[in-house]
Parts: structure tokens; C-alpha cells; sequence
């Protein structure tokens, strides 16, 4: 009878602990009061040291309960390192499985292109926050900066069925211009065909979506007021500045005049010199608005909002010619004779 009552007494005794364990596991709470809901697990960080931590910064209050908990809940070996949320979270059971859920933000990095950089800035951009995969097939998509028919057709043929807004494009030319400048959240194994098609996404809700009614009844192709404002982005800093200059340009293309841009010379050249050399301006390259007339071959950079805008929908003036001095300002002439003076007053050589 006592071998009896003994083997009952361990079995009430283990059920009672099974209890125990459980209603601490869903039900007892840790004090949020004193913290923001963040919790870090570092990399390597033993369960005993996570541990330690949650109940000194007042998540757990029973260190050894907590303990059986995560023993009992099976997850003791999948507390995943970096930062995770706890806010909210009223039971040992919601900290546990919270613990075991990877970082997402730790997964994901923040990339940021500004209006009017270029293919080889993304790609730059790229492999500084280590996407060295995604930055080494850029190009393969892309088509290199500055290198007619460099992109694979098939490529573009594919893209082109995706978004309409690159039908204008030529075969022979690949995305620069099209990859709308923003902040982007990306996840560190994405691919360059992920990173495109984010940018392309952007680009249509931004641009196309919002502009195309606008851009499809003026007198110039998408492609043609993307490659305008890629210039206005590098060659003038503000709003007004970028209408005023997209009228003197068009009107300067309408009558046959070059544009002689030092911005195309730089795209052409790889430089950014404010104020290019007379053998730069001979560098021979489609894109070289000094040796060629017309537009370049096509976009310079990847433009704003701002710029298309202005590309599209010039202030009229009755200036002929301007430039931007070292401070940003901008100076413009009705005549050579007034460019050429602003020229030697303006800038140093």
C-alpha cells in the first residue's frame, strides 16, 4: 500500500509541477512598466545571460520559473540573436516564442538613392551595404552606365512587358533614368532583378501613375522628358531653376542649338568636375552634348519627382543661356556676350 501511495504521491506531485509550468508559460505576465519593449539578444549570448536580463529588466519576475518554462516549451536552443519586440507581450509563453522569431530588422538594410545619381552610384550603394551579389548582376539587368547596347534585349524585351512606361525606351539602351530615387527597405539577400523591380514599382506609382495623362498629351515621349530631367537634376539645385533651364533647353533643341550640358560630359566621361575641360567636352561618347546635337542618347541619372515635372511643364523665359557658380546660384544670359561675362565672373577655372 505505501509503494502504492508513494508512486500516486510522485505522480500528483509531477502533474501539479506539469500545471505549475503551464499556467506560468501562458499566463503569468513580466512588468512592461520600466521599459520600451525592446529586448536585444546578442550574438552567441547564452540562455542563462537572455535570462538574467529579461528579469532585470523586468520581464520575468520568477528567474527559475521562467527557466522550466523555456525548457518546457521546447525552444531553449532557438532564441534567435538581434533586436525584438516585446511590447504588449503579457505571458512567458508570448516572450518565449517572440525570442524565437528571427530579427526582420536585422534581416533588412535601408537603401537610399538620391534624385539624380546614376547606375553606378546604386551599385555603389550596393556593395556598401553588402549586397555583393545583387551590385555584381546589376549591370546584366541594367545595361552598363554610359555604354550603348550593353543590355541583354531579352532583358529588356521582359521589362518592357512588365512596365509600359519603358516602351519609349530604345532596345539599344537599358533602365538608367527609370529607377525612381528613394529610401528602400531591402532584405540582404536580395537579388539585382529584387532591387529593380522595387525601384521600377516605385516609379510607376510615383511617375506614371500620377503624371501619365499629363506627360501622354504633351509633345514629348516619356523617355525624352526623362532624359531632359535627368539633366536638369544635375545641372540646377532648385524647382524654379529646373523650369526656367527646361524651357531654355527645349527651346534650344527646337531651333538646333547644342545643349552643351557639362553634366552629359561627366556621365560620358565618369568625372564631376562643375565645370568641365575643353578635352572632356571631345571625349567621344552619344551622351556628349557638346559633340552631338539634340538630347543625349538617353538619361544621365535617375531624376525626381521635381525634375520630370519640370521637364514637362517649363516656366517660359526669354534666356538663352546660364550657369551654376561653385556656390549653387545660378546665372543667365540672353546672349553669349552676357554668358561669356558671367563666365569669367562667375567661375574659376
Amino acid at each position: 500500500m505505501m509503494k502504492k501511495s508513494s508512486k500516486m504521491m510522485i505522480l500528483v506531485w509531477v502533474v501539479l509541477t506539469m500545471l505549475v509550468l503551464a499556467g506560468a508559460y501562458f499566463f503569468i505576465p513580466g512588468s512592461l512598466s520600466d521599459n520600451n519593449g525592446l529586448f536585444v539578444v546578442s550574438e552567441g549570448e547564452s540562455v542563462d545571460s537572455v535570462i538574467g536580463r529579461l528579469v532585470e529588466a523586468g520581464y520575468v519576475r520568477n528567474r527559475t520559473v521562467f527557466h522550466w518554462s523555456l525548457l518546457w516549451s521546447g525552444l531553449s536552443t532557438r532564441i534567435q540573436p538581434g533586436q525584438h519586440d516585446l511590447t504588449g507581450v503579457r505571458s512567458y509563453s508570448g516572450i518565449i516564442r517572440r525570442l524565437a522569431e528571427p530579427d526582420e530588422a536585422g534581416l533588412e538594410v535601408t537603401l537610399l538613392l538620391r534624385e539624380g545619381e546614376t547606375l553606378r552610384d546604386l551599385q555603389s550603394s550596393l556593395v556598401g551595404l553588402g549586397l555583393d551579389k545583387a551590385a555584381d548582376d546589376l549591370f546584366v539587368l541594367t545595361g552598363q552606365p554610359a555604354i550603348v547596347g550593353s543590355v541583354d534585349p531579352s532583358v529588356m524585351e521582359r521589362l518592357k512587358n512588365e512596365y509600359d512606361f519603358l516602351m519609349n525606351v530604345p532596345d539599344q539602351l537599358g533602365l538608367e533614368g527609370f529607377l525612381f530615387p528613394d529610401t528602400y527597405r531591402l532584405y540582404r539577400d536580395a537579388s539585382a532583378s529584387d532591387v529593380i523591380h522595387r525601384l521600377l514599382d516605385n516609379f510607376g506609382q510615383k511617375v506614371w501613375l500620377e503624371s501619365k495623362t499629363a506627360i501622354t498629351s504633351s509633345d514629348r515621349t516619356l523617355f525624352e522628358i526623362v532624359t531632359m530631367a535627368s539633366i536638369l537634376e544635375r545641372e540646377v539645385r532648385g524647382v524654379e531653376d529646373m523650369g526656367l533651364v527646361s524651357d531654355i533647353f527645349w527651346r534650344r533643341l527646337d531651333v538646333g542649338m547644342p545643349l552643351q550640358a557639362d553634366s552629359t560630359v561627366n556621365y560620358a566621361t565618369n568625372g564631376d568636375s562643375p565645370s568641365v575641360s575643353y578635352e572632356d567636352t571631345r571625349f567621344d561618347s552619344p551622351f556628349n552634348t557638346y559633340l552631338y546635337r539634340g538630347l543625349p542618347v538617353g538619361p544621365i541619372g535617375n531624376p525626381g519627382v521635381e525634375a520630370i515635372q519640370a521637364a514637362f511643364n517649363p516656366e517660359s523665359n526669354t534666356f538663352w543661356y546660364f550657369l551654376t557658380d561653385t556656390e549653387g546660384d545660378v546665372h543667365y544670359a540672353r546672349t553669349l556676350q552676357e554668358h561669356n561675362s558671367n563666365k569669367s565672373r562667375y567661375l574659376k577655372r
